[in-house]
């Protein structure tokens, strides 16, 4: 986890525990494979997370990713504020 709030403007989509539990089964093989390791990767920021708390993927803009500079994972907003995230994905 990181004690660095990432920038808001890289949160992309909002989404929950159970939608991540529910793409583990999805027919795509790869689809799932990721969802379960969002899951692995992320049990510690499922963990810290309180009623109220939002659950949000996010991404570095296209360019950091042009520059390999890239990096994708989840982030938990409380009372409005990025106060946790995960990277998932680097380039």
């Amino acid at each position: 986890m990181n004690s660095e709030a990432i920038p808001r403007e890289w949160l992309t989509a909002q989404t929950t525990v159970d939608e991540i539990l529910a793409t583990c089964s999805n027919p795509d093989p790869a689809v799932a494979e990721m969802a379960r390791h969002y899951l692995n990767q992320a049990g510690g920021l499922f963990q810290q997370m309180v009623p109220g708390d939002e659950l949000w993927n996010y991404s570095t803009p296209d360019s950091a990713w042009a520059a390999n500079q890239g990096q994708a994972g989840l982030a938990v907003l409380r009372e409005g504020k990025i106060v946790d995230s995960v990277c998932m994905a680097r380039n």
